[in-house]
């Protein structure tokens, strides 16, 4: 029996050691967006209907959005208990165009005139403020109503945000971001191609100077919580400007612009995604570039004090257009063909990422758990002030953390217990966290 339970830990610690992108179907076209909503996985892109879900299996198809000319959704919102679509198409039955909320199975107009104006127009991006579903795009009319490249859904009608269009995206409004209290957007129009609405709402604001001067734009931002300190939080910046302050990814903190480090020159970030649990300790960039030392191409992560590194193998061929959690993996979708045909995963849990190069061991028995366990942890360099955290496969915190039970060895080795009391049965995941830096992941297993 013992050679038995040691054979799962050992298995189980492999698969967290060395976890890997897969295959996960064929929605039958670039995938442009994916959102979680109401616990299900649904992706948008160019393919037929525009929107699929995955049934667990394969993708399947959700009601049927179309147009006369290159159709797609660009990205999806779960809002307030609603799905909300955004791109380029037609609604059956309906004037309005280029946004849809889904009502059962039938994709329906969110007000008479939806987001559109002259020729080619689409909405690129949804985000919320203050409670309010906001919109971001190229689009300048609703209906007959002057709108600039943004606006907010105020009882069933869309409407101006900030007196017209940001004065940096008069192009296209690509991501927004509540920072800090505040609404940021960014896009395309004139460097550092982002704004902040002011405090009232009148007017757009421009930035610190110190932003990107050289490049086409911005398509992704995302803060970062617990960084770079425990009560801070900072606003990630990704697109396809080089230079100062740095490539393809930058950083806003307190009023002033910083490096992101490590990107290659030419790079394209198009989406970022934080890990799913309270911390957002770890930030995940995809596009088409690569970064760092160790780092599988168009994909990377950055973990609090440390630079980015790979996030998982093998590499993508081709552009990454969308990230996102969803039931205990990170799922990527885009262009690519390898390792999956427009939509990949990978095979770790949320917010559980491979353990350190320090790491020397890293066990727990008895696994399966019938009412305790004990773990133990041993690394090269010294640790300061080590816990646990206890995850389900969600990336739900389960338990309070736990504080070590005992140093030795100079303080290189910890231990932990593990109680099983409050615990349903099933899968569970573990993070030994030093100071918020991930030391060591696993998986157990409480019957």
């Amino acid at each position: 029996m013992k050679k038995l339970l040691l054979l799962v830990v050992s298995t189980l610690l492999i698969n967290v050691s060395y976890a890997q992108w897969s295959a996960m179907g064929n929605p039958g076209g670039i995938v442009r967006a994916l959102c979680v909503h109401n616990n299900e996985l649904y992706a948008g892109g160019d393919f037929s209907g525009l929107v699929k879900k995955w049934n667990g299996t394969s993708w399947v198809a959700v009601g049927s959005l179309s147009g006369t000319s290159t159709p797609k959704v660009n990205c999806l919102i779960s809002f307030n208990g609603v799905l909300y679509a955004g791109g380029s198409f037609t609604i059956s039955g309906s004037v309005s165009g280029n946004v849809a909320k889904l009502v059962g199975t039938t994709w329906t107009a969110t007000d008479a005139n939806g987001l559109g104006g002259t020729t080619g127009t689409e909405v690129k991006c949804f985000g919320t403020y203050g409670g309010v579903l906001y919109a971001g795009g190229s689009f300048d009319k609703s209906g007959a109503s002057f709108l600039g490249k943004i606006a907010k859904l105020v009882s069933g009608n869309w409407q101006q945000v900030g007196g017209g269009a940001p004065s940096r995206c008069q192009s296209v409004v690509n991501a927004i971001a509540e920072y800090y209290g505040e609404l940021y957007v960014a896009g395309q129009g004139s460097a550092p191609w982002i704004n902040k609405l002011e405090v009232g709402g009148a007017q757009w604001l421009e930035l610190a100077a110190g932003g990107p001067s050289q490049g086409f734009g911005i398509y992704a931002l995302k803060v970062m919580y617990h960084f770079p300190s425990a009560n801070a939080q900072t606003l990630f910046i990704g697109g396809d400007f080089m230079t100062t302050p740095s490539n393809a990814v930058c950083k806003f903190y307190t009023g002033f612009w910083g490096t992101a480090n490590s990107f290659s020159s030419g790079g394209k970030v198009n989406c970022f995604v934080t890990s799913a649990n309270a911390d957002s300790s770890i930030l995940y960039a995809g596009g088409l570039f690569t970064a760092g030392t160790h780092t599988s191409s168009n994909i990377a992560k950055r973990t609090k004090g440390i630079d980015w590194d790979s996030a998982g193998t093998p590499t993508f061929g081709a552009v990454i257009r969308a990230l996102c959690f969803y039931n205990g993996y990170l799922v990527a979708g885009g262009d690519f063909s390898s390792p999956g045909t427009y939509v990949a995963r990978y095979s770790t849990t949320v917010g559980v990422e491979e353990p350190a190069d320090n790491i020397i061991l890293n066990t727990v028995y008895p696994n399966p758990i019938i009412k305790e366990a004990l773990l133990k942890v041993e690394t090269k360099n010294a640790l300061l002030q080590p816990e646990l955290k206890m995850l389900d496969v969600n990336g739900n915190e389960v338990q309070p953390r736990n504080a070590f039970s005992g140093f030795s060895r100079a303080r290189n080795e910890v231990e932990f217990k593990i109680d099983r009391e409050g615990l349903a049965p099933g899968i569970y995941y573990y993070m030994v966290l030093d100071s918020e830096h991930i030391i060591a992941t696993g998986k157990v297993i409480a019957e």
